[in-house]
């Protein structure tokens, strides 16, 4: 078994970077969460709270590693919060892991989502030793399945009604996965 870091490992990626969150993002991360292509997605987004102490929030949650999850935001050269990727459900165990992702509209349609979810899907292998990744999203998120597809995720199916999104409803969502020994795709660097 291999023992996950503790303390956050930055990851460039192309002229973005994967980076631990800090409070000073506050900002940047509340007016993401307050996207609503982001907050339906995204039940760690909706809440009544103010947005600045939800960002507090999720900032807090997503910024110190632990045994069952690895986070970071995606900056932008100019050191602004364009999105986020998370390994969670890390089990040392049987070597499996979730990942999860978001962009924000500024970031989409330029490959930094693929990108960056394989960029993460590499640290859950090689530095992780994790054998599998699974990629679940809702159904009606077609952009999460390309994405997904692109980065050699590949469709096993179904799970019905198995997740409540940010918009309070149940919804059945894709299961995709990707297994170490799984070759790898080309995924183009982001613009």
């Amino acid at each position: 078994m291999v023992e996950p870091p503790v303390i956050p490992v930055v990851i460039p990626v192309g002229r973005w970077l994967l980076d631990a969150p800090v409070p000073s993002d506050a900002d940047d991360v509340g007016a993401a969460l307050d996207d609503p292509d982001i907050a339906v997605w995204n039940p760690s987004a909706s809440s009544s709270d103010p947005r600045h102490e939800r960002a507090l929030r999720w900032i807090a949650d997503r910024a110190g590693w632990a045994d069952d999850h690895a986070s970071w935001v995606v900056r932008s050269a100019e050191g602004r919060v364009v999105g986020a990727v998370s390994l969670h459900h890390l089990d040392h165990g049987m070597l499996t892991a979730e990942i999860g992702y978001w962009l924000t509209p500024e970031a989409r349609g330029l490959g930094v989502g693929s990108a960056t979810v394989d960029a993460a899907t590499r640290f859950a292998f090689g530095t992780l030793g994790m054998q599998r990744v699974e990629l679940f999203h809702a159904v009606e998120n077609r952009a999460s399945c390309r994405l997904a597809e692109r980065c050699g995720y590949l469709l096993e199916g179904t799970s019905r009604q198995s997740f409540v999104y940010g918009d309070g409803l149940r919804h059945d969502e894709h299961l995709h996965a990707r297994l170490a020994a799984d070759a790898w795709p080309p995924v183009p660097p982001p613009s």
